[in-house]
């Protein structure tokens, strides 16, 4: 009798959840976990003048290369001061302190040259972090969006800067670059701009830039309410998470508001033709690949055609392969007690590594400092990053 009844409970647990249960014995385990964010002050006085407050730092977004481990943290709070650090892969498991990437002096905020406020970045295969300065959602600068390109290989040597334009994404209009995916000399970056949402496209060849505008890209309201590790969601959100997957001739692009049950998608060669991005009948490129369990933030596709991407209201992430229909999708792993609010994917030596930082509960009601706030915790996938297709 226990073989049937086991078999009930997980088809009841599978149609609670909404999809199948991935039936990949490979889970998360933890790699980093920390109760707050420090960093490796040169000196007490440069921590009084950065004006640091333990648990008012968040990791946001993680990419990783040549065993370094590079974290974006942005400046949600005002006296939050390092947006761009790093540590080493073999660095201590429990509160690493992190360094500033490249350095302190371009983690100040002091000039409109430093790095002021990073979200997310990509790093291409030969060692370029394509690093998105563009939040611009609260007044904790007041320097124009920026694209800048780092050489890992020099240093942190900076090799290109793109200020973005106002007219696509106005500083003091609330721009919102989120998260970014590149393609040989182009980036695509989700631009969750409340005002003006769409898929911004930066050309690093011709240093030129448009935006995509689709009615798909805004959040849905039907998808506005749901909460997370217990803070309810009320706020529209549009486009977020986006992925890049490989292809001969043409590549797959996705993507996804995070106020939405749907994953949207396109091709790549029609972001990058101008006119077909910019015209008004872009929505006749665009196919709704159909609903996931819930709503979501961050996602990634790897060498082998599967997207990961989190499940914000299930504390899970699921996986699709996009050759398939998205009602295959199934749930790697749901766990309350270490996937809280999962969003920055990056995929390193044959593994998913995933930053978890309930960023709604630290934004809303702040930190217990005594409980373990924020995570980088690994997936074993055997597989490499969509930037080595």
């Amino acid at each position: 009798m226990l073989i049937p009844l086991f078999c009930v409970m997980l088809t009841y647990l599978t149609v609670l959840l909404g999809a199948s249960v991935d039936n990949n014995n490979s889970k998360f385990v933890p790699a980093f976990s920390w109760n707050y964010i420090n960093f490796s002050w040169p000196s007490a006085q440069t921590m009084a003048e950065f004006g640091y407050v333990p648990g008012e730092d968040v990791i946001a977004g993680i990419k990783i290369y040549k065993n370094v481990i590079y974290l974006a943290l942005p400046r949600i709070k005002p006296s939050s001061r390092v947006t761009l650090a790093s540590i080493p892969i073999d660095a201590n498991k429990e509160n690493p302190l992190l360094s500033p990437y490249p350095n302190w002096e371009m983690n100040s905020g002091s000039t409109c040259d430093a790095i002021q406020n990073v979200l997310s970045m990509e790093i291409d295969k030969d060692g370029i972090m394509w690093v998105l300065d563009a939040r611009r959602v609260d007044n904790n600068t007041d320097c124009p969006p920026k694209i800048i390109l780092l050489d890992l290989n020099d240093g942190g040597k900076i090799v290109d800067s793109f200020q973005v334009p106002d007219d696509l994404c106005p500083h003091r209009g609330g721009c919102f670059l989120n998260d970014i995916v590149v393609d040989g000399d182009f980036a695509y970056v989700s631009d969750t701009t409340s005002s003006d949402p769409g898929i911004f496209v930066y050309n690093r060849k011709l240093k030129t830039s448009w935006k995509a505008r689709d009615k798909t890209m805004f959040g849905d309201p039907a998808a506005v309410d749901f909460t997370a590790q217990g803070v309810q969601n009320q706020q529209l959100s549009h486009v977020n998470g986006i992925a890049l997957c490989c292809g001969k001739e043409e590549r797959a692009f996705f993507y996804m508001p995070q106020t939405s049950l749907h994953i949207f998608s396109t091709s790549n060669s029609v972001l990058k033709n101008r006119s077909v991005a910019t015209a008004s009948n872009l929505h006749n490129f665009i196919t709704d690949k159909g609903t996931k369990q819930g709503q979501s933030g961050g996602m990634i596709c790897d060498t082998e055609d599967n997207i990961y991407y989190g499940i914000l209201p299930l504390n899970a992430v699921g996986k699709w392969n996009v050759q398939k229909p998205l009602e295959t999708a199934a749930i790697v792993e749901q766990n309350d007690e270490i996937i809280n609010w999962p969003d920055s994917f990056s995929i390193y030596d044959n593994y998913l590594y995933l930053i978890t930082n309930s960023i709604s509960k630290f934004s809303k009601k702040g930190i217990n400092l005594n409980d373990i706030n924020f995570r980088i915790i690994k997936l074993q996938t055997n597989s490499k990053s969509y930037v080595y297709c």
